[in-house]
């Protein structure tokens, strides 16, 4: 028979969960969404809302299992222990097998990519290892960078282990947000974002990357005592800041800024001028300012749910609001708006399909003369735009076509976007990041795919557009952790229930026997319009490719391959996991009679389809 337990029933070692988070960021320039640290958090304050209460008939009621977030309190620790003893009892400890050993190697190995982000003359990276467990923040420059491994020579900037055992606290490490005036003003102070054992909230303090120290608050050093803030620099001693100060309406009923200040270098926060704010009921409103390809723009926006917001831009002196969907993404290329929609946009008499991204100068913009949006990208039958990448000439866009990335060129000259083609990459996966999109044209390009561990490498956007990439040496690659050169990969799709077309990759040893003999997982996620991509897993490949197992990746409805239709799609009841159960059971590949195992799906806390 086919056996599938269910979450309820299956046994597991449980971890209290704690507040990760998963980014739904998707930009063209340095405009998000929403800013960080305020992106991901809005997917914590709408799921938090709705694990807070429930409802029956027209009464509200608490959720009853609340307990469950407080991941150090006592009663979630016990529970946590009765589930690990019951999954232990049935299934015996995993220390000390070989199997245990051998993943525990792969994860601790120091066989990783110090991935850098350049700002001023060096590259910074953020290093954790066992012999630094909260890590240490370092820079080189790039020439020491090109060098093997374990031959850079780095200059350490702040130790996070010195500094939790000096200060008494355990500190974690976010991303930090560097001063950014202009091509000709130094980036020499940033805001280090410090969470104290890994919570949400954060400490922020000034730090100057010169003398490696931070500014003391009696020196008019800023520091934000912790809270689940938002910060931008305005000026070197001006600050943006949304955080809690005390006042009523500082922050919103999900736990987040409601009102934005502007903080003056040795002025108390609280005294303060408030210069925006939202109703409480939003998840969160900010301000921001920064510097894009030779402009300077300063926004404020209201993220009124997960999806939706709302957004006010200064233009000209003044503060004018942004006349778009609520629906829809924005971002920015220098002087102009970039749009990703998420439904049909009728304007100007023309008519833009959900998924497509359009682009308009930001003067065109608020003049009204809106029959100047260019189309940089329009969704197919079986093309979804993944993701996007400016440098400082070059637009490039990761497209899915049908689950496959191939990339998209745009170049921007003279006030006009010329399409430079498109490479695809095949069964692979790629992600890219600008090295410094003001000035230059190079990109961090990471390769990877199901028996591909990532390669890094460092080129300029005419290489890649070029199809240079196949032949050129990486700058750092990952060791392959398993055999894979036996490992087949293929794609196949299902029908769904409605008709849809559901793709899947399947992951086998060559010359598989179609005799119903063979082991099968089956994984699915389909959530928040997140793409299951051709992606490497060590662990995966010793513990079940090796000894002959299958692995199949479901794309299920809900996630983000053909974005966001396919989504949307899936919000009721159409998920759609058990339509590839038909086609592999046809296949031969396993058969229900061998007591065969499939893993449910993971899709945002709906119910498995079986």
């Amino acid at each position: 028979m086919l056996l599938h337990v269910s979450a309820a029933q299956r046994p597991a070692i449980c971890i209290p969960a704690t507040n990760s988070l998963r980014s739904r960021l998707r930009s063209t320039g340095p405009a998000l969404t929403w800013p960080r640290p305020f992106a991901a958090a809005a997917f914590a304050a709408v799921i938090g809302r709705a694990k807070r209460s429930f409802a029956v008939g027209s009464m509200a009621k608490e959720d009853p299992h609340l307990w469950l977030e407080e991941v150090s309190g006592e009663k979630c620790l016990h529970w946590a222990k009765e589930k690990n003893d019951v999954t232990l009892k049935k299934f015996g400890h995993p220390e000390g097998t070989k199997m245990y050993t051998k993943i525990l190697e792969i994860l601790e190995s120091k066989d990783k990519i110090a991935y850098v982000r350049k700002v001023g003359d060096f590259y910074y990276n953020f290093w954790q290892d066992a012999d630094h467990v909260k890590g240490i923040w370092r820079r080189c420059t790039l020439e020491e960078y090109k060098k093997a491994p374990l031959e850079v020579n780095w200059e350490l900037v702040l130790d996070l282990d010195a500094l939790s055992k000096a200060e008494g606290q355990t500190w974690v490490w976010h991303t930090p947000k560097f001063i950014d005036l202009g091509p000709d003003e130094p980036k020499d102070i940033c805001l280090l974002h410090l969470s104290p054992g890994g919570s949400d909230a954060e400490v922020i303090r000034e730090f100057n990357v010169e003398k490696k120290e931070f500014v003391p608050e009696e020196s008019g050093g800023f520091t934000i005592k912790e809270c689940k803030s938002g910060v931008s620099f305005k000026s070197r001693d001006v600050l943006l800041v949304g955080t809690d100060t005390g006042a009523d309406g500082d922050m919103t009923d999900s736990g987040y800024p409601s009102q934005v200040r502007e903080w003056t270098r040795g002025q108390a926060l609280k005294d303060a001028p408030i210069t925006f704010h939202g109703p409480t009921t939003d998840v969160v409103s900010y301000s921001d300012r920064y510097f894009d390809r030779g402009v300077f723009h300063e926004s404020r926006g209201r993220a009124i749910t997960f999806y939706t917001s709302q957004y006010r831009w200064l233009h000209e002196g003044q503060w004018k609001i942004v006349d778009v969907p609520e629906d829809m993404n924005l971002s920015t290329f220098g002087d102009r708006f970039q749009f990703q929609l998420r439904s049909v946009w009728e304007v100007a008499g023309r008519s833009f399909a959900q998924g497509s991204l359009l682009s308009i100068s930001i003067d065109s913009f608020f003049s009204g003369d809106l029959g100047k949006m260019d189309v940089l990208f329009a969704p197919t039958a079986s093309e979804s735009l993944e993701d996007s990448c400016g440098t400082r000439n070059y637009l490039v866009l990761s497209i899915l076509e049908d689950v496959k990335t191939k990339l998209m060129f745009w170049e921007y000259k003279d006030g006009s976007w010329i399409n430079r083609g498109e490479e695809g990459l095949g069964m692979e996966s790629c992600s890219l990041a600008a090295v410094e999109a003001d000035h230059s044209d190079e990109l961090w390009v990471t390769v990877f795919g199901y028996t591909r561990p990532s390669s890094l490498f460092l080129m300029t956007v005419e290489d890649l557009c070029a199809g240079k990439l196949p032949s050129m040496q990486p700058l750092k690659t990952l060791p392959s952790f398993f055999k894979s050169d036996d490992i087949e990969v293929q794609q196949y799709f299902a029908t769904s229930l409605d008709g849809t077309k559901v793709p899947y990759f399947q992951l086998s040893k060559e010359g598989i026997a179609c005799d119903g003999s063979n082991p099968t997982l089956l994984y699915g996620y389909g959530g928040f319009e997140i793409s299951l991509t051709p992606l490497y897993s060590a662990a995966r490949g010793v513990a079940w490719l090796e000894h002959g197992g299958v692995w199949i990746d479901a794309n299920i409805r809900g996630g983000g391959e053909y974005w966001p239709r396919w989504h949307q799609a899936a919000l009721k009841a159409n998920r759609s996991l058990a339509a590839i159960c038909a086609p592999v059971c046809h296949s031969r590949i396993f058969d229900p009679e061998n007591h065969q195992f499939l893993e449910e799906a993971e899709e945002a806390n709906v119910p498995s389809p079986f």
